[in-house]
This record gives C-alpha cells, structure tokens and sequence, in this order.
C-alpha cells in the first residue's frame, strides 16, 4: 500500500522493478530509456511513509506517471487494475460486424426472393413441408422403410403409431404409446450398456475350462532316477509341468463364474424403457394387429416382411426381433414352441436376420442387436403393462 502525503496522497498496490532495503527505496532509473535495458526484479512496495526520505515518495509517483503518460510501460511492471494510480486505459475500438438484411419472403407465393445453396434450399423446403403437413402421416411414423435416414419427430407426437396389417401389411389403425415406457427422454445409455453387460455375463455363465494338477494327472509318485550318478538333471516324479504327459503350470480351475453378477430391478426397467423409447425416436419401431400365420410355409410370411417391412433379405437385408404376446398352449389349446405360435417359430426359422420371441423373454440386449422391432398389439399391451413405472 503505497500512502502520499498532500495532494498527492491515495492508496495503490504496486509491484515496481526495483531493489528495496527495509522500507525505504534505492532508487534506479526507470526512465523509459533505460527499461528496457536494465534488467528489473519484481518486488513488493509496500510503503513510503515510514521512509527516511520522504521527499523521495512524490518524485517517484510523477516519475511512474510520466512513464504510463507516454505509453512506455515497463513489461516486468504490474499493478492492480482497480487501484486509483493505475495508469488510464484508452478505449479499444471494436468493429461492428455489418447485420444483413432480412430475406423478404413472398407471403402469396411462399417463395424466398434471395437466391440460396441447394442444401439450404432443401433444408426450407423439408421444414416448411413437415409444418404445412395436414394429414399427420409423418407423426403417426409413416416412414418410408427401405430408407436408412429418416426425420425425429419430437415428443410427444413421435408417440402416435400407425399399426399394420399382419398378412398384408396395409395400415389398418393408429394408436398412441404410452410416455412412460416410449417416451423416456433423454435416454439413459449407461444403463442400457449396464443391462448388455449383465445379460452377456448371464450367458457366458461359469468358466468351462479345467486342466488337471500335479495332484490329478495320472503317474506314480515314485523316484523317477537316483539322485546323483547319472550325469542327468535331478527329478522327482514323473509329472511336472516341464515334462510330457505332465501337470498344467497354473492352468484355469473352473473358479470364475461370470454369471454371478446382480443389477437394479429399477435399473433393469429404466434400461428397458430406454431401448423401447430409441427404438421409436429412430423410427425402427413397427406395431402390426396380429401374426396369426394360416400356414407354417417360411415363402409367403418372408415374402409380406420382404415387401412391406423391407427386413429377411439376404443381400444387405435388415435385421428384426418379432415379439409376439405370450402363448400358454397347456391354457389355450394351440400349439406352441416357447410362448411362441408354433406356426410363426417355423416360418420365421429360416428367415435370414429374424428372430421371434414371446415379450416374456425379450431382453434390451436382443432388441438391441437387431436394427427394427415388430411388435404385435397383444404384446404391447403386456410391455406396456410389465413396464410401465407409474
């Protein structure tokens, strides 16, 4: 804190070039000439008031003013921005950026006067296309299927699906899903890849491999040579591990069970409602009213999900999970194969990248592995029934 007696007095913190000694200054030039020059350290100064030269205060404080006057600021000088002795900034000039005028757009014609890029051009035509939509197709998710890119539509209208015709694949209604279980915004991807590691470990299950040890492979235990005398290596018994037909050195023991692994009843369901509601925001989420097959013939039921559905081709074909409702055959009399309709799980066997499952058995790893998911009216009133949280 640097104190001035007179019209010169004001408080400042300053880090000068300089030697100090106690509380009085030895003075060096710090002419502009020479600041550069000579080779400054930075100190602290603290006072002058308890100076022995106390004329010595206000020549320095005109010498330091003249110096920040003409600009020649020492580099290794710094001093608090906020103090009154700081020298005054002159105020930076900054460039205005020249704001363009607003594009006039023709309200009768609706087109844009200004020429633009095709991109932006399209861009406009699909915003104004999706706003102007009087018929809802795109909310409802009447998406073209064979295309690989396809619009988000945001919630709560992603929600409203079109379902299906199971045979002939015309569109026979639509419905809206519940938020709760397609609607989890955002989606919880920590979860979902907790849930695929826990169902893989589930699978993989306990280590199979086993090697025996010195105490199980066959072989006596008896001396195998004399100790000395036969110019050979010493050895003991006949199974070590460095010897043909001996023990395993550090072999796997059949210990380690992968499947011993637990999660969250609440976590597994968040997990699933997350894999549901990505499936619907990319717009892979089919809902057809029944897969009720006459036959068991694999050439009609891949030629419907061929033509209507684009998924079973063998050439760049995309991959689906059907999830059908649960089919108890010892209650209903019908004839089923794991849940599933008998005659559904045969046709559906030899089709390339398909997979049929009852909801019972369905897991976010399945649905995850295939790209579209199919989804009978029965078995989505069980999801929504097993997975809704309220």
């Amino acid at each position: 804190m640097l104190r001035l007696a007179g019209p010169l007095k004001r408080k400042a913190t300053l880090y000068i070039a300089g030697r100090c000694s106690g509380s009085r200054l030895i003075s060096k030039d710090v002419s502009p000439d020479t600041s550069k020059a000579n080779g400054f350290s930075m100190l602290s100064l603290r006072s002058f008031h308890h100076s022995t030269n106390a004329s010595a205060a206000p020549a320095a404080a005109v010498r330091l003013q003249t110096i920040f006057d003409n600009d020649e600021i020492p580099p290794n000088l710094t001093f608090d921005k906020k103090s009154s002795f700081a020298p005054k900034t002159k105020p930076v000039v900054v460039d205005v950026p020249q704001v363009s005028k607003p594009v006039e757009i023709d309200e009768d014609e609706q087109q844009i006067d200004e020429p633009q890029t095709a991109s932006a051009a399209r861009e406009t035509e699909q915003l104004e296309d999706y706003l102007d939509d009087d018929d809802d197709d795109d909310l409802e998710g009447d998406f073209d299927f064979s295309s690989s890119v396809r619009p988000v539509v945001p919630l709560p209208d992603r929600l409203h699906q079109t379902i299906y015709h199971g045979t002939d694949g015309s569109k026979s209604g639509t419905i809206w899903l519940n938020e709760s279980v397609f609607g989890i915004d955002p989606i919880r991807i920590d979860l979902i890849k907790q849930s695929v590691d826990y169902i893989r470990n589930k699978i993989r299950g306990r280590r199979k491999a086993k090697t025996k040890t010195i105490s199980e492979v066959s072989g006596s235990g008896r001396k195998v040579r004399q100790q000395k005398g036969s110019g050979k290596a010493r050895a003991g018994h006949s199974r070590p591990a460095h010897w043909r037909g001996g023990a395993k050195a550090h072999g796997p023991k059949n210990t380690v069970d992968y499947g011993d692994v637990k999660m969250n009843k609440r976590c597994k369901s968040l997990a699933m409602r997350s894999t549901l509601s990505q499936k619907v925001k990319e717009g892979n989420f089919i809902l057809v009213d029944h897969l009720q097959l006459p036959s068991h013939k694999t050439k009609h039921f891949a030629k419907m999900l061929e033509e209507n559905f684009g998924v079973g081709k063998h050439d760049g074909g995309t991959s689906a999970l059907i999830v059908d409702h649960h089919l108890d055959d010892t209650k209903s009399g019908a004839a089923s194969y794991r849940g599933v309709p008998i005659n559904l799980w045969v046709a559906s066997s030899n089709i390339f990248k398909i997979k049929v499952a009852n909801q019972r058995y369905v897991n976010v790893y399945d649905i995850l592995k295939r790209e579209k998911l199919i989804v009978t009216l029965s078995a989505l009133k069980e999801i929504e029934n097993r997975w809704n949280d309220e």
